[in-house]
């Protein structure tokens, strides 16, 4: 069997066994769930070169995020510090 390149990171497109380990499922496990994993949302192959962009992928995955960062939410409810010019 061919070395898969896709899993190499400088590919930027992955081949189906890519997106699989990349979702957590067995090969035969995601392809029994991509039509539902696709009505989802998830990228479908690329036309011309039949792998799938990794970056979207990725996107997909973030999206759907349940719990957002820590960082980001204590950042959007603490007002900015106001300079205190009295202090001069």
């Amino acid at each position: 069997m061919p070395k898969d390149h896709t899993m190499e990171e400088i590919s930027l497109f992955g081949s189906v066994s890519w997106a699989a380990l990349r979702c957590g499922l067995s090969r035969e496990t995601f392809r029994k769930k991509r039509p539902q994993l696709e009505t989802d949302g998830f990228p479908r192959p690329d036309k011309i070169t039949g792998t799938y962009l990794k970056a979207d992928v990725d996107a997909w995955i973030e999206r759907r995020r349940q719990v957002p960062d820590r960082i980001n939410e204590a950042r959007a409810d603490t007002p900015e510090e106001e300079f205190n010019f009295d202090r001069i």
